[in-house]
């Protein structure tokens, strides 16, 4: 049993998650390897990348989309994230169990009590969205509202709900998300507001292995040595909460490869490691320094909330139930949230600091303000 202490834990995922020190501006696509960046609410992958890789700009990305560096899926949860086309494997299909409870799980409660009410079994469901997608977008790329109606027009009535506001019926949400995290279909290049999807075959010229293949478990078991790489040591009900899976199929998983695993704890908790990140663990230091980290950055993903910030009630504000801020991370730590606000040309960034002073750091806090300008294409910045 290896012993450590919250802030060498806290220090291993920061340097892991490449916040201790930026990137060069070529390894954009090694910043998304880790575990992902996810993109909800739409354009905040680019300000998580900012917080982790020199000379970042909207216009980088896009073109790293455009030109198939990058691409972007339902992740394992079911949000749109950035991934490198080679990773695509382990962020899709990878994080999905073919048993029924992890489907159940999956489908999210009103979708699986619908599905069981009418005697369709999970695997069923899950196969029927799949085989709806891909042939729907047989011809090429098709918008969100499109390929929902044409998928609810093909599946059998429980698989989805009447919508009031609009008069029609409609896929349950999380059952039409499923073909991209499935690795069938994946968010095209954006052009505006409108979501566009398109099948990954035709996109990339490369299929992702079937769900529940050999192949699909070899990516489940890298995408649980990427978990623990960013947010260990963990638990495999932390692992199944990242995933949106069961935890009897996280515990397999823990146990897939135990061999490789370290057991340590810290500060009353226990978990798991790699064991080739034992030595990353404890000899990681605390960064000094500022970032701004937009809501859904990684870092923010960890299950383990009370471990980033002990205070309940800094908890609270940080992750409220609508509309969450970003988080001010300085030397290591959560101590404020932000907000921005975009007029005309200038960007007034908000602080909020929980409890303990920050004005020591108001000068870092003012260049991190300034990159999200740049960022944003703002060419003046009020820190408040």
């Amino acid at each position: 049993m290896v012993t450590t202490t919250r802030r060498q834990v806290l220090a291993f995922r920061l340097r892991q998650q490449h916040l201790a020190r930026r990137l060069g501006a070529a390894r954009m696509g090694e910043a998304t390897a880790t575990c992902g960046v996810r993109n909800s609410p739409a354009g905040s992958a680019p300000v998580a990348l900012l917080a982790r890789v020199n000379g970042v700009s909207e216009d980088r990305v896009s073109a790293a989309l455009s030109g198939k560096h990058l691409v972007e899926v339902e992740d394992p949860r079911l949000v749109p994230a950035l991934v490198r086309p080679e990773d695509l494997a382990v962020f899709t299909v990878g994080g999905i169990d073919t048993d029924d409870a992890s489907l159940r799980v999956k489908f999210g409660r009103g979708a699986a009590k619908a599905l069981a009410a009418a005697g369709i079994r999970p695997i069923e469901a899950l196969n029927r969205v799949v085989e709806a997608a891909h042939a729907e977008l047989a011809g090429g790329v098709r918008s969100t509202g499109e390929l929902s109606a044409a998928m609810t027009a093909r599946l059998p009535g429980p698989m989805s709900l009447w919508c009031q506001r609009c008069g029609s019926r409609h896929i349950h949400e999380s059952l039409f998300r499923l073909p991209s995290a499935a690795g069938i279909s994946c968010l095209a290049p954006r052009s505006g507001r409108q979501v566009r999807y398109v099948r990954v075959d035709k996109w990339l010229g490369t299929d992702v292995p079937e769900v529940g293949s050999p192949a699909a478990r070899d990516a489940g078991r890298e995408l649980l040595r990427r978990f623990l790489h960013c947010y260990g040591p963990a638990t495999p009900g932390e692992f199944a909460d990242w995933t949106r899976t069961a935890a009897g199929a996280a515990r397999h998983r823990f146990a897939e490869i135990a061999d490789d695993l370290q057991d340590v704890s810290w500060d009353g908790h226990t978990g798991s490691v790699l064991r080739d990140d034992v030595d990353e663990l404890r000899d990681a230091r605390t960064p000094s320094g500022v970032r701004l980290l937009p809501p859904n950055d990684p870092y923010l993903l960890a299950p383990d909330r009370a471990a980033l910030i002990p205070d309940p009630s800094s908890r609270t504000v940080l992750w409220p139930a609508l509309s969450a801020p970003g988080a001010v991370v300085i030397d290591g730590e959560i101590v404020a949230t932000w907000r921005s606000q975009k007029k005309g040309t200038a960007l007034r960034v908000q602080i909020s600091p929980f409890d303990r002073p920050i004005a020591t750091a108001a000068a870092l806090i003012e260049q991190e303000a300034h990159l999200l300008a740049d960022l944003r294409g703002c060419q003046r910045v009020e820190v408040t």
